[in-house]
């Protein structure tokens, strides 16, 4: 069995792979890409290889691409890997170095769950939707302030109304810019609108045969946004020894 220990960067990232006496094998820097990933370590797994990577915004696919190669991959978490987090000369080759001993000493914190695939593309529909949300508050918002400059002050969720567009879009301003940005937030809100439609059919999709999902409707409040919100954040029940 070899052990190794990765530091992720964007661009390169440093490898240090140790026979199971701890002897150094390789060393060096690599860059963040499949192919020379492959090329670094794929001689080791014919033998078994153990990694260990932090995590961190390139840890999903290294993750996905290290275990297709054969190797047992775990992730931890920095902070909590006391060696690193305090350590007062702190370099990709310090820190690669230390992941592998901990590894090769079954030493390292309890590592992050990855989730499953299915909860990766949960979360993704999930973040999407979200952040739509949040711009087309922002436009209206946005719309809103301007409005209130001009004297009138709407009602809450006003916005949202076909109705309430149709008078604005018509009405008579005393700043000749405002009507032309008005439009313009209006055309962006209708675009928004249809994205959060579209990618709640998707998640609703997603709904329709999860049992999860119909039981936690059960309980007041929960509709299925939180209940899909909730799935996506536990994913594998099974990996809690307790409800407590």
């Amino acid at each position: 069995m070899y052990y190794c220990g990765g530091d992720l960067a964007t661009r390169a990232s440093y490898l240090y792979v140790s026979d199971p006496r701890g002897k150094k094998v390789i060393a060096g820097p690599v860059k963040t890409e499949p192919a020379a990933l492959k090329k670094a370590l794929r001689r080791f797994t014919k033998h078994g290889l153990s990694v260990a990577i932090e995590a961190g915004n390139q840890t999903t696919w290294v993750y996905d691409f290290l275990c297709e190669l054969g190797a047992e991959v775990t992730v931890v978490n920095p902070t909590k890997v006391r060696a690193i987090a305090e350590s007062r000369k702190k370099t990709d080759k310090i820190d690669a170095k230390i992941l592998c001993d901990l590894l090769r000493l079954q030493a390292l914190p309890p590592p992050v769950h990855m989730p499953s695939t299915g909860a990766r593309e949960l979360r993704s529909l999930l973040m999407a939707r979200r952040r739509l949300v949040e711009l087309r508050v922002r436009i209206y918002n946005t719309a809103r302030g301007m409005l209130r400059q001009e004297g009138q002050l709407l009602r809450s969720r006003a916005l949202a109304s076909r109705r309430t567009w149709k008078g604005i879009l018509a009405g008579s301003y005393r700043n000749a810019s405002i009507p032309e940005v008005l439009k313009e937030l209006h055309g962006v809100l209708g675009e928004l609108s249809a994205s959060i439609k579209s990618a709640e059919k998707k998640l609703i999709e997603h709904a329709t045969n999860d049992d999860r999902v119909r039981l936690l409707r059960t309980i007041p409040g929960v509709g299925v946004i939180s209940a899909l919100t909730f799935i996506a954040c536990v994913d594998e029940i099974e990996r809690f020894s307790s409800s407590i």
